[in-house]
């Protein structure tokens, strides 16, 4: 008691310096990379519940509900969380909270149950920020991290600890589900932790909590960083191709082989002839570096700048070539699901079509080819350029019983009847009516001088179109 006394009046002796030092240094102390890992993260984490549902309301097993909770992750502003599949599964209305405190009903986008992982939307009111990945590949037992998420709903909780191992493949009780190069951490852990980020001394996501083992203290598992951004990509870009098409297949490489721009590639794998990007110049090889606001750092952010793109939008593309930066503009197209096949009530199958007839009729001379093509884009609604027969037949030789050549479309004109027939940029004309569509004679034989002829006698008018390498059939409205 008397030693606490004499400590007690020496500071008081002292006076306001050292006070004011120690105050100080209290405050210069208490902020550290956990607490700025969790303030630069917590807007980009949700809130997750709902009633989930078991059993099927039969005699013998009657349905059940319990409340549901866990955490999602902010992983684009326009509304795009991602989770875990077992968070959202079976749960009849799926209720977000965010950061802010506002409640959504999020909706099922998509889902991959062997990774056990899912992306759902809300109708946000305000942009949302989304959470910084960081990467897996290179974590080392010890290091340091925090995990956010909503144990036993107590929301936004931080807990801390370290990386135990890394490569580890994790069996769930009875469930054919395994987690293959699951991080290990001592971080702990609980029920409602389920889908919220682990987090690394740069305030990095780095995986997504996602187990616990039984019975056990200490020993919890994450889904690792790299194989979530693999799947959302996936899961993203499925709903990409639904609404369009554009002709790129891309990869993403490791920056150590392109020393020179310092972040993850995505190369140009495959580039589809005829295609909105072949049309845009982009060839197989290039390095993609932008897709119009949205700077690409890996494949997710590929197919998130193209998540609000519709048919016959134009998009600007950055790329590497030949160690110079070029831009182009892509009009891309319609998808398949979306295309002549769904929207037209054609065959997307191949045909038994009657061989065509050229008409080799010679267009009035009195007419430039540029007038004709005029009425063309007027009366029709497309730009075009004949394809060389020699082009034709090595290309499209599976289709040269039925026809002898096609003209390839490059632009298509907004409410034309081409565009309500289903016609994209890159799509093959190959017949039209009774005549073949081989050469610039032919388009503009029908188009500029037979269009009021076919107005007078014909509704529709039935045209053939190569696309993917699939033969369609669909009708051009005249009237």
């Amino acid at each position: 008691m008397r030693t606490f006394f004499v400590i007690l009046v020496s500071c008081v002796i002292v006076g306001g310096s050292i006070l004011a030092s120690y105050a100080g240094f209290a405050a210069e102390s208490r902020a550290n990379w956990a607490t700025e890992a969790y303030q630069r993260n917590c807007e980009s984490f949700v809130f997750i519940q709902g009633d989930k549902v078991e059993g099927r309301g039969s005699a013998a097993d009657a349905e059940r509900t319990y409340n549901g909770m866990g955490s999602g992750i902010v992983i684009d502003e326009r509304g795009y969380i991602i989770t875990n599949y077992h968070v959202v599964q079976d749960i009849r209305k799926i209720l977000v909270k965010t950061h802010d405190e506002k409640d959504y009903i999020a909706e099922l986008v998509a889902k991959d149950s062997d990774t056990d992982l899912a992306i759902i939307k809300i109708k946000v009111r305000a942009p949302l920020r989304p959470i910084t990945f960081g990467r897996s590949n290179d974590l080392m037992p010890g290091e340091a991290c925090v995990a956010i998420g909503n144990p036993y709903g107590y929301v936004a909780s931080l807990t801390d600890g370290r990386i135990s191992a890394i490569n580890r493949e994790v069996g769930v009780n009875d469930s054919p589900l395994v987690y293959r190069k699951a991080i290990q951490t001592n971080t702990e852990i609980n029920p409602g932790n389920s889908g919220g980020p682990l987090i690394n001394v740069n305030g990095e996501m780095i995986g997504i909590n996602v187990a616990i083992r039984q019975g056990a203290a200490g020993i919890a598992f994450a889904i690792p960083v790299d194989q979530v951004v693999d799947v959302a990509a996936k899961l993203i870009g499925e709903c990409v191709n639904q609404q369009i098409t554009y002709g790129l297949t891309v990869s993403q490489i490791e920056p150590k082989d392109y020393d020179a721009i310092k972040r993850f590639i995505i190369r140009v794998d495959s580039v589809e002839s005829n295609s909105p990007a072949a049309l845009a110049g982009i060839q197989q090889g290039d390095i993609l570096t932008g897709i119009g606001k949205h700077t690409l750092r890996n494949k997710f952010d590929f197919y998130r700048a193209l998540l609000d793109v519709k048919a016959n939008d134009e998009v600007a593309f950055s790329y590497f070539r030949n160690n110079k930066l070029h831009d182009t503009v892509i009009a891309v197209g319609a998808s398949r699901s979306t295309s002549l096949a769904s929207n037209r009530a054609i065959s997307p199958q191949p045909a038994a079509v009657a061989p065509r007839t050229a008409n080799q009729s010679v267009p009035n001379a009195s007419r430039t080819g540029a007038e004709l093509d005029k009425l063309v884009w007027e009366n029709l609604g497309i730009t075009y350029v004949a394809i060389p027969n020699q082009e034709f037949e090595q290309t499209y030789k599976e289709f040269l019983e039925k026809f002898s050549g096609g003209i390839l479309v490059k632009t298509v004109r907004e409410g034309s009847p081409a565009e309500q027939a289903g016609f994209q940029t890159g799509d093959i004309l190959v017949g039209v009516g009774g005549w073949e569509m081989v050469s610039a004679s032919n388009v503009r034989y029908v188009w500029a001088q037979e269009w009021k002829k076919l107005q007078a006698e014909h509704d529709n008018f039935p045209a053939d179109v190569i696309r993917d390498n699939t033969h369609y059939q669909t009708e051009i409205p005249v009237r």
